[in-house]
This record gives C-alpha cells, sequence and structure tokens, in this order.
C-alpha cells in the first residue's frame, strides 16, 4: 500500500511539472534550446496621399489578435498627425489619423512584428453566424446556379464536403452551367460571388483578407480567402482552386471589406504592404510572448522577479539535482559519503572555484584540519567547544590560503572563502571521528566518495542545459521530487555489493 501511494504521488508532481512545462513551450514559445533561432515576421503598411491644404482624416483597418500569430509589437510613423487607436469593436481595430492642414504628398506608416505561434491552422474558432438569406440572381445566372447547387447537394454529405465540391466544381469544371457562372464575376467580384452562391444553399460564408508570409516582400495587396461555417467553426478555402485550407502563415488583416482604408480631405490613396524576416532568438521572442499573453503560465516565470533575485535561483534551482546525484550514489550506486547534503554544498563551492582548483583547496583544507583535529583529541575537550574551536581553526587556515595565494599570484586560491565553512568543520569533525571509531581506511573511503559524489553533483548542477531547463521551466522541481519519491522505495542491491559479495557468488 505504501509502495502505490508513493507511485501514485511521483505520477502526479511528474504530470504536474511536465505538462506546466509543455504548456510553456507550446503556448509561450519557451525555446527548449536555449540557442534556438525564431522566425519573426515584421509587416509594413504604407498609406500613401495627396492632400489639398484641408483637414484630413485617414483611417486604418488594423489586425485583431490574427489566427496563429503571436503580435509582439507594433508602432506608427506619422510625424505631425493625431492619432487615435481604438478598441476592438464588433471583431475589428482602427488607427485614426488626423490633421488640420494636409498639403503636398504625404506618407503614413504602420509596422507589425508578429511570431508564427501556431503554424498553419485548419480552422478558425469564432461565434456561429446567422443563416443567411437566399440571394436573388438574374436569369440566366439564376438557372445556372440552381442546377450547380442541385448537383453539389445530391454527391455531398455535409457542409464541408458540399463547400469543397462546389468550389472544385466552379473552379475548374467545364459544364456550361459553370461556364456561365465564371463569365458573370470578373476576378475582384469572384471571391463575393461565391459566398452569395454559398448562401444559396443556406450555407454562411464570408471572405477574409491577408497577407501569406512565406517569402519577403516590398509591394503585395491583401489576399482574399474564403471561408465557411460548417456549424461548428469557420474553414478556409481558396476561392481560386477550391483547395481545403489557407496559405502558410496566412495573417488575417480584415473581414468583408478589401478596403482597408477609409480617408477624409485626401486624394490619389495608395496602401501597400511589405514584409520582411527579422531575426531573433526563440528566448527572446518567448519574454516579449510572455509580457503579452497567458497571464497565468506569466505568473510562474522567474524572468518576471528582478534580476538579482533570478541570479540567486538560478544557483538555488540547480541544488535539487545536486540532491538527486546524492540519491542515486548512495542508493543505487552504493557511495559512502560524510553526511547528506555535505557533497552539494562542496559541489556549490566547486561552481565557483573551478574543479580542479576546488578539489585541491578542499584537499588541503580538510586534511590540515583533521591533523589539528587530532592534536586537539588529546585535550580531552568537550563537543561544543572542540567544534567551535576547529570552527576558528578552519578559517584560520582559509585565510592563509588567501593571503598566500595574494602574496603568489594565484587567483584559484582567493575562491576558497566560497567554500561553506560550517560543512568544512563538520567534515572534518566527522572523519576524524570515523577515524576513531571504524578506522583510517573506512574514513578514507567515506572522503573519496564525498569527493566523488561532489564531483558529480558539479557536472550536473554546471550542465548547461539543465542550468536552462530548471530556469526557465521551474515547474520541473516537481519532476525531480516524483524521481526523489521513487527512489525513496528502492530496496534492491546497491552496485557496491557487487564487489562486496563477489565471494558469495563465487559458492
Amino acid at each position: 500500500m505504501r509502495a502505490s501511494a508513493v507511485f501514485i504521488w511521483a505520477f502526479i508532481f511528474a504530470s504536474l511539472g511536465l505538462g506546466i512545462a509543455y504548456l510553456k513551450v507550446t503556448r509561450l514559445a519557451i525555446p527548449l534550446d536555449p540557442a534556438a533561432e525564431a522566425t519573426v515576421w515584421e509587416v509594413e503598411t504604407r498609406v500613401a496621399f495627396e492632400g489639398h491644404g484641408q483637414p484630413a482624416k485617414v483611417k486604418l483597418t488594423l489586425p485583431n489578435a490574427p489566427r496563429g500569430f503571436a503580435v509582439l509589437d507594433e508602432d506608427f510613423v506619422s510625424r505631425g498627425y493625431g492619432l487615435a487607436v481604438g478598441k476592438p469593436k464588433d471583431g475589428a481595430r482602427h488607427a485614426v489619423w488626423t490633421v488640420r492642414r494636409a498639403r503636398g504628398a504625404q506618407a503614413l506608416y504602420y509596422h507589425i512584428k508578429v511570431y508564427p505561434k501556431h503554424g498553419d491552422a485548419a480552422v478558425v474558432d469564432g461565434p456561429p453566424p446567422t443563416v443567411p438569406e437566399v440571394p436573388q440572381f438574374i436569369e440566366p445566372l439564376a438557372s445556372a446556379v440552381d442546377g450547380v447547387l442541385q448537383q453539389t447537394r445530391e454527391q455531398s454529405a455535409d457542409v464541408v464536403t458540399f463547400s469543397n465540391l462546389l468550389l472544385s466544381t466552379l473552379t475548374n469544371s467545364k459544364d456550361q452551367n459553370v461556364e456561365l457562372i465564371r463569365k458573370s464575376a470578373t476576378a475582384d467580384e469572384w471571391p463575393m460571388l461565391l459566398t452569395r452562391i454559398l448562401a444559396g444553399a443556406r450555407i454562411p460564408s464570408r471572405i477574409v483578407y491577408g497577407l501569406a508570409l512565406d517569402s519577403e516582400f516590398v509591394e503585395r495587396n491583401l489576399v482574399p480567402w474564403l471561408e465557411v461555417h460548417n456549424g461548428e467553426h469557420w474553414q478556409g478555402f481558396d476561392p481560386t482552386t477550391g483547395a481545403e485550407g489557407y496559405p502558410q502563415n496566412f495573417l488575417t488583416w480584415s473581414y468583408e471589406n478589401p478596403t482597408v482604408v477609409e480617408t477624409d480631405g485626401v486624394k490619389r490613396v495608395q496602401v501597400t504592404f511589405a514584409a520582411a524576416r527579422t531575426p531573433m532568438t526563440q528566448l527572446s521572442v518567448a519574454h516579449k510572448v510572455e509580457s503579452k499573453f497567458d497571464t497565468g503560465l506569466h505568473a510562474m516565470s522567474l524572468t518576471a522577479l528582478p534580476v538579482r533575485t533570478q541570479n540567486v535561483y538560478r544557483v538555488l534551482l540547480m541544488v535539487p539535482l545536486g540532491a538527486l546525484v546524492i540519491v542515486v550514489m548512495r542508493m543505487v550506486v552504493g557511495v559512502p559519503t560524510f553526511g547528506t547534503f555535505m557533497p552539494v554544498l562542496v559541489a556549490l563551492a566547486f561552481r565557483e572555484t573551478r574543479l580542479a582548483a576546488g578539489i585541491a583547496l578542499f584537499f588541503i583544507v580538510v586534511s590540515a584540519g583533521l591533523a589539528i583535529r587530532v592534536a586537539l583529541a588529546k585535550l580531552r575537550l568537550l563537543l561544543v567547544p572542540r567544534l567551535a574551536s576547529v570552527l576558528v581553526i578552519v578559517i584560520g587556515i582559509m585565510l592563509t590560503i588567501s593571503l598566500l595565494s595574494a602574496k603568489l599570484g594565484i587567483e584559484q586560491g582567493l575562491s576558497i572563502a566560497l567554500f561553506p565553512m560550517v560543512i568544512l568543520t563538520m567534515t572534518i569533525e566527522r572523519m576524524s571521528i570515523t577515524w576513531d571509531e571504524r578506522g583510517p581506511l573506512t574514513a578514507i573511503k567515506e572522503f573519496i566518495g564525498s569527493l566523488v559524489v561532489a564531483i558529480g553533483g558539479y557536472f550536473a548542477m554546471t550542465e548547461p542545459h539543465l542550468m536552462y531547463w530548471m530556469f526557465a521551466f521551474p515547474e520541473l522541481l516537481f519532476v525531480v521530487l516524483a524521481l526523489c519519491l521513487m527512489f525513496g522505495t528502492y530496496t534492491g542491491y546497491r552496485l557496491s555489493e557487487i564487489f562486496r559479495f563477489k565471494d558469495l557468488a563465487k559458492d
């Protein structure tokens, strides 16, 4: 019963930690590799016009929470103009520039920086629309439309297959009715005619205008795309070929109205779009996405803390990994150590002193302290005064090493102060007691075992990817906790016992 309860709690903690990390990767775009690069698009809208000395007003439709994108930043360039950006209303958002007198050639700019967060979404969620009224066509177009709708209705099973088959027929068939329908509209009028034909089958549809961010471009107009509501969501179709889906990285700009600019008091208005890739690291993108979206997940991010506090947690979050190394080395491998967490604290000191210098300094201090501790044993001091005396001596040894290092110009020796002096004191005391009670061989084995575990903890706590994962995904502490719980139920043999019981194995 106890083991099953541990497994259940371990599963809960591991699922919680991995689940939150997965949401951060998918929703906030936090990368698993800190060096990963992201494709960020910067789109520019240029509104050029000519003023003739009168009050001018320019109203531009802006993207409003575009599907599949995270808006990282936006700005406006409009010297001398007043600017008002309205809140989203009826699914649309607008910017209005105004000026008292507009003279000569003028140009206004709008920049938006977006990150393709979800790739190519096949469907678009939205409120269900009302069923459209059946439009009235004039003859002979009305008969042609009725004939095509009747034929499609007999060969389809639902809204999606009906729309797909209808669009495929209207764009590819050589039927006389289809030819008549195609001749009744120009290329610009064709998408709107499709929505009227679908309305004849009582199917809601609309035209969405946007940009396909598949390559960089200088001047491009908005591309119309057809969306059909199948009763649950909007689904895209290519109005020219009838293919289902959307273009790659389709940035939705506006709905229904292809004219994204309304002006008053100006003439010769021209709207152009340009786009370019902007190189950014995935981590920089994630920080921007965090500050704008998913406030619940953002609350679990350490980037919201002050920088000084962040640096503290960069170290503290690695301590559980060092503790996990101790668990594995003691429970599975069977390495003896002085105390439980002494190797972790020594490994923390190794992070600052570097490994080779840290091992040398640790060996010098413990050896010198042990020699002095043996001398103090002859004085038969009580425990607390003896520990206090050893502590004073350890600090004196550390101070001596630092002074000698400064004289000799050895920088590594100056970092001896980073060692936890209390841990060194307890290590010397513990080693001395083991030496007296169990012999020098056991004491040396435990000293070497402590040093080996500390080195293993050092490598785990300084591995760059582990450091990044623990800071970017602190919820992985739940996974470390789950592993510790799992090892807490381990009652099998340790690897060191293979050598301990090798004689029995021979028998």
